[in-house]
């Protein structure tokens, strides 16, 4: 899950992640299963859980039909708009496939999180997205939700609306800044329910996971196997307790819990995020040239203090002066700034040096490489034109999800609370969730609990700032039946992010079903 871009808190994944022995710091005890097989790989012929409503039978009765697309193969597949009404409307649900190149053994199914990332697109980074032995043995399938991408797509903002939002004062800090902010979620909700009218009634995590189990039919599968990252575990962990009977091998890495409300997920990430950029600026400070303040090769806990006063103080001079940004009429602002920083938080390889070096020039008066990085994170190029509807499909499932209640009082009271806590973002995100306060939909109760399903695999981060690492023993919980299995290091998810550990253990997961001991941690290296 990423930050929100002022208004939101929009989850996306990157190409490099989502995403020996090893110690047992957590003090959780084994399930009865630990270390044995799970479910078996998906296979004809296994009775796994009732028949579907004859209602739903042509749904269920279909195949997926693939043809070539670039180098992948592509299809759709039919789902009710309604599932209460499945004579209705309907809607297709565009597929990708990378076939096994080996000898297959089935699907895996992956999602990327989101709300709002293409599982399309996942799929076809197989190579980047899973290891060459998963490669192998499975045939790699990402959908595009309902309501994202090509499936349906929720589209009710012109690329110049996303710019306002990302722009937009993240804290505002009188009446007048937050009637705007106020002005602009209220616009943005009311902009999508003109636009998308009955569709976005029906876009919650529990349909979709409905829509999963339809796609594993369509696929010849009796059980799904499934790798869901970020929000995509929120997907797997619903399908899971919908059909338990049909959950194969499950991989939930980056764990979300289904029955957080929308302000403890905010708190989550606040806390999060405050503890990934005190990291950063730790590295900042060791590696040298870091505009946070002078060369440490060892930064107490003051060090780090006095180099985040530094950037607060920055973001705050944005506030009344933006810099200017890569054009004359789109200076860089408060919010944009917050939105880029965070946003490198995911992958501190690659994302913490170059971040560094933005922050240099932006300190230096020269916004537009801060502003360049949020670009290409948020897929905007230099025609100012977004590529998919990540951020309308963010908040229409997300406020379908997760109830929000309070407008800008609430937010305003919020930020105070929270900026004790994470004086560096408390204040943004507790801003981000407006446009939910006033969402034209119903919210859908969450669904959990997957006692009955074969044991999960659940893998969390120590330091994520997206999914925090008690959310991943809050998720096994919820499950009823899971395994937790620890990534100790930096950055948003666990998996092909740089730990061999985790890696052979997912795999051992995958391809064997066999899970690693409750609680296992392994290192970022090795």
């Amino acid at each position: 899950m990423h930050p929100r871009p002022a208004l939101a808190l929009l989850c996306s994944w990157g190409l490099a992640g989502a995403l020996s022995s090893c110690a047992l710091p957590l003090n959780v005890s084994p399930p009865s299963d630990a270390g044995t097989s799970s479910a078996p790989a998906s296979s004809p012929g296994a009775s796994t859980g009732p028949p579907p409503a004859p209602a739903l039978a042509r749904f269920y009765d279909q195949r997926v039909e693939w043809s070539a697309c670039g180098d992948h193969e592509c299809g759709t597949v039919t789902v009710p708009v309604d599932y209460e009404n499945p004579a209705g409307e309907t809607l297709d649900l565009a597929l990708l496939r990378v076939p096994a190149s080996g000898d297959r053994r089935g699907a895996l199914v992956v999602n990327p999180g989101g709300p709002g990332a293409s599982g399309k697109e996942y799929a076809a980074a197989a190579s980047f997205v899973v290891t060459d032995g998963v490669r192998d043995a499975y045939d790699i399938v990402g959908f595009d939700p309902r309501g994202v991408g090509e499936s349906a797509p929720v589209e009710c903002l012109a690329d110049a609306d996303i710019d306002a939002i990302v722009d937009s004062d993240g804290t505002p800090d009188n009446a007048a800044e937050i009637d705007l902010v106020t002005g602009l979620a209220d616009d943005f909700a009311r902009a999508c329910g003109e636009a998308e009218g009955e569709l976005l009634e029906h876009l919650s995590t529990g349909e979709s996971a409905r829509d999963l189990d339809i796609v594993r039919a369509a696929l010849g599968q009796d059980r799904l196997d499934y790798l869901g990252v970020s929000y995509g575990t929120h997907l797997g962990s619903t399908y899971a307790a919908l059909f338990p009977g049909r959950v194969g091998r499950f991989v939930l890495d980056g764990p979300l819990p289904a029955r957080l409300d929308a302000e403890q997920v905010t708190l989550g990430q606040a806390r999060g995020f405050e503890d990934a950029l005190r990291r950063f600026a730790t590295h900042c400070l060791r590696a040298g040239d870091c505009p946070l303040g002078e060369q440490d090769d060892d930064p107490d806990s003051a060090s780090v203090d006095r180099a985040l006063e530094r950037l607060q103080t920055w973001f705050q001079s944005l506030d009344a002066t933006p810099l200017p940004g890569r054009s004359p009429e789109r200076p860089l602002t408060e919010g944009a700034a917050t939105y880029a920083v965070l946003m490198s938080m995911y992958n501190p390889a690659y994302d913490w040096p170059e971040l560094q070096r933005a922050l240099a020039d932006a300190f230096a008066g020269d916004g537009a490489p801060l502003q360049e990085l949020l670009d290409q994170r948020m897929r905007r190029d230099d025609k100012g034109v977004y590529a998919g509807n990540d951020v309308e499909a963010f908040f229409a499932i997300s406020c379908t999800d997760r109830a929000v209640s309070g407008g800008a009082e609430s937010a305003k009271r919020l930020a105070e609370e929270w900026s004790a806590e994470a004086p560096t973002v408390g204040r943004y995100l507790a801003w981000g969730n407006l446009p939910c306060a006033t969402w034209p939909t119903d919210v859908e109760p969450p669904v959990t609990g997957a006692a009955n399903a074969p044991t999960i695999l659940v893998v969390a981060t120590t330091h994520d700032p997206a999914t925090p690492l008690p959310w991943g023993q809050e998720l096994v919980d919820e499950l009823g039946n899971a395994t937790l299995l620890v990534r100790d290091g930096d950055g948003h998810t666990a998996y092909r992010e740089g730990s061999r550990c985790i890696d052979e253990a997912i795999d051992a997961f995958l391809l064997d079903g066999t899970l690693p001991e409750n609680g296992t941690t392994c290192p970022t290296e090795g």
